[in-house]
């Protein structure tokens, strides 16, 4: 792709949502509530681009094919530290920007019913364009500065949406929260960076991959510095140990949720060691920690989910959840299964938030699901759409989220990990468990609160988008239909974004793993969760309570996210603010106390010597005198003789002048 035209085409798929951003911040007063047609035209324009750019890498248009790459240059600090800014785009990065550009679409097509009437409209849609850019601007970056500068900007205005509600101090606290947990994982993002650059001279993927095949960087510097990128995609991505910001991050605008956790923020990480892959299969060490990290925060966030009383505490704990299940499929050596479970689950997990939303929207803005029930014959749309993404993220078959998921879990066992297998199939369990638990109890049974009586189902407006997401729930998964499944169809996803042959050297992963077995033992615990859902909150609600009554400790373990926080708390927060009050009392009392002494110092002395100053020419030709010795004596010793001349002198001098007086 070398016409100016062209390269015009695929700046734009990241420069709109940025001049809409301009557009909302600046002209807004003026534009109100217009300024979602700004923003949606903006981001309806980058998708019919994404499509485009889609459509050139799978050599579909006239004279197309092949990789999309170009750049300018950027940043220059010197001869080996010039840092360019450009695109590249492959086949798993187009589908990236189409499903960041559709995702981001639906969401700002629904929001314009959910805002309406919002004095922060216009702003709310600036937010929502800069985050659409910077996340665009991240999947088409070719080198790890672009793209930590994406990052961090991707990081800024989830700042702003999680404290969007500024004037709630849950959603500062919230906002401040997930931005200092982001910054631990950035600075090992960008320590990682110094590293690759340290040791190779170059900050582009491709560029590192090389020297890595070629041997100039070390093992041992190569696993730190994947190490350390990981941790940044932990932060990003809430995986554990720094996935405790993603619980409080709630706070923020439910839309906006649906953007974080499909398509934008969250997805930063895991996209991050997607797009580095020929790097990160380079070292088995690296890749082992990969999958351990992604299995375990799949079991221990689903656990989370159990027994939470808040429907979008559930949907934020099945994302930490889900993209483990991302990060197991990576760290085995299943890419396409992998990137694949991000495609299915930007899909379910975006209309799943846009069910809270209405949920939210229906009973005055509460999403505890003590003041819902009954909502199934108020809100059907919604009932249904949420039993469809429900299926779908607990992997039941055909709907999408069967076919990623079962994938995963094929490669874990295949490639013989068994204890992360173990984990990822009882994770099933766990899911289909907790997400239907809020289901039976948001949508049966008697309302629990008068709003539940009154509710009624949401605008016509917000009902589109979440029926296209409903649709796309159930069939988005056939496109990657396994060879192996016996089906006259063909797997369009792993044919087209499949690791290149290096990466298929190193990994020996087969991209259309399917084992009919194992996809029934996924199906069988998926269904038994959704049974003991089922007999825990309806047929039985008593045998929960009994449980609850008999086990509180466990209760309480899981309710309070396994109490991370506390621990956190304990370790680092309170050793942070003891170190701050100390540094703030040596400040106050030995510094301060210092600097003040010199001024009451310096007053006393002024006082002092205040009483001198009598107008008398004598006294002062007096001092003059003592001043000119002084500075004699101090000037030099050889000259002390002078020194009493002058003295004398001065004296003689000065007696005259005060007898005249």
């Amino acid at each position: 792709m070398n016409t100016a035209g062209s390269q015009l085409i695929i700046a734009a798929i990241v420069g709109l949502p940025f001049m809409s951003f301009l557009a909302c911040v600046f002209l807004g007063r003026r534009l109100k509530e217009n300024a979602q047609y700004v923003s949606i035209l903006a981001v309806t324009i980058s998708l019919v681009f994404s499509v485009f750019a889609l459509l050139w890498v799978a050599g579909v248009l006239p004279a197309s094919g092949g990789q999309i790459s170009f750049s300018v240059p950027w940043i220059g600090l010197g001869e080996n530290a010039t840092f360019p800014m450009g695109v590249q785009i492959g086949h798993w990065t187009a589908v990236m920007l189409v499903i960041v550009c559709f995702v981001s679409l639906m969401v700002q097509l629904f929001s314009g019913g959910y805002m309406a009437g919002h004095p922060r409209f216009a702003w709310y849609y600036a937010v929502v364009s800069i985050f659409t850019g910077s996340m665009l601007g991240l999947v088409v970056s070719p080198n790890f500065i672009q793209a930590y500068f994406f990052w961090e900007l991707v990081g800024g205005t989830s700042y702003l949406i999680h404290g969007f509600y500024f004037e709630r101090p849950a959603a500062t606290y919230a906002a401040q929260k997930a931005f200092i947990v982001n910054r631990v994982a950035d600075a090992a993002l960008f320590i990682g960076i110094m590293v690759f650059w340290r040791e190779t001279g170059t900050t582009s993927f491709s560029g590192i991959a090389e020297a890595a095949k070629a041997g100039i960087i070390g093992q041992t510097a190569l696993t730190i510095g994947l190490l350390l990128v990981l941790l940044g995609a932990t932060g990003k991505s809430a995986q554990f140990p720094l996935h405790v910001w993603l619980s409080n991050a709630m706070q923020g605008p439910t839309p906006l949720s649906a953007l974080i956790h499909a398509a934008a923020m969250i997805v930063t990480g895991v996209y991050v060691i997607s797009r580095t892959y020929d790097i990160f299969v380079q070292s088995p060490t690296a890749m082992e920690v990969v999958a351990i990290v992604g299995a375990f925060t799949a079991f221990m966030a689903a656990t989370m989910a159990l027994v939470q009383k808040d429907i979008k505490q559930i949907i934020a704990y099945s994302t930490i959840s889900q993209f483990g299940y991302v990060m197991l499929g990576l760290g085995v050596g299943a890419f396409t299964a992998g990137v694949f479970h991000i495609y299915t689950h930007a899909l379910f997990k975006s209309l799943l938030f846009l069910l809270a939303a209405n949920l939210g929207y229906a009973v005055a803005g509460s999403s505890d699901m003590r003041v819902m029930g009954g909502l199934k014959s108020r809100m059907p749309v919604t009932y249904w759409a949420f039993v469809i993404a429900g299926l779908a993220l607990a992997g039941v078959f055909p709907f999408s989220g069967f076919w990623s998921k079962d994938a995963v879990i094929a490669a874990a066992y295949e490639g013989g990990h068994y204890v992360l297998f173990a984990l990822a199939l009882l994770t099933v369990g766990l899911t289909a468990f907790y997400i239907f638990r809020g289901i039976f109890i948001c949508f049966h049974g008697e309302p629990r609160s008068e709003d539940a009586r009154k509710a009624s189902e949401v605008p016509v407006i917000m009902r589109v988008p979440v029926v296209i997401l409903a649709f796309l729930s159930v069939v988005a998964g056939w496109v990657g239909i396994p060879k192996g499944f016996g089906l006259p169809v063909k797997d369009v996803f792993g044919d087209f974004v499949r690791p290149d042959r290096f990466v298929q050297s190193m990994t020996h992963a087969n991209p259309g793993l399917f084992s009919f077995v194992l996809a029934g033992i996924s199906v069988l615990f998926a269904l038994v969760g959704l049974w003991l859902a089922y007999v825990f909150v309806l047929a039985r609600p008593q045998w929960a309570e009994a449980l609850g009554r008999r086990l509180p400790v466990v209760h309480d373990f899981l309710l309070n996210g396994w109490y991370f926080d506390l621990c956190y708390d304990r370790l680092f927060v309170r050793p942070a603010k003891a170190l701050g009050r100390a540094v703030r009392d040596f400040d106050l009392r030995e510094v301060g106390g210092l600097v003040s002494g010199f001024g009451r110092g310096a007053g006393w002395a002024g006082e002092k010597l205040r009483s001198l100053q009598t107008g008398g020419a004598q006294n002062y030709a007096l001092f003059i005198l003592f001043g000119a010795f002084a500075v004699a004596v101090l000037a030099s010793a050889q000259y002390s003789f002078i020194a009493v001349i002058v003295l004398v002198a001065f004296g003689l001098a000065a007696a005259a002048v005060g007898s005249r007086l």
